[in-house]
């Protein structure tokens, strides 16, 4: 199984000197919804969780099925296996699926 944990865009910066995201979110993404759905599982999520994937646009980029994860259910998915890459990396995962190319 192969899954994927990464930092949520839109996290950073501070607004009126306080930091606008105390507290990161993530987002857990696998090569295939099957994958995802059981690891999610295994971490104690629901299906009501699951954000399912968006094609991207000329003004938008693709979005990947994924769970948002809490620091702490980040620090779980990584204990089973969910391998850590940066939000860049997640992007062009995004990209290379929703054209249909496979994995990697």
């Amino acid at each position: 199984m192969t899954a994927y944990v990464h930092k949520l865009p839109g996290q950073g910066g501070a607004l009126f000197g306080r930091t606008s995201h105390p507290d990161p979110w993530f987002g857990l993404t696998a090569d295939t919804d099957d994958e995802l759905h059981a690891l999610a599982a295994d971490l104690g999520l629901t299906r009501a969780m699951f954000r399912p994937a968006a094609p991207g646009g000329p003004r938008r980029a693709a979005v990947a099925a994924h769970y948002e994860l809490t620091l702490g259910e980040h620090d779980r998915a990584v204990a089973r296996g969910a391998q850590p890459v940066t939000a860049r990396d997640a992007d062009r995962m995004a990209r290379q699926r929703a054209a249909g190319l496979p994995p990697g």
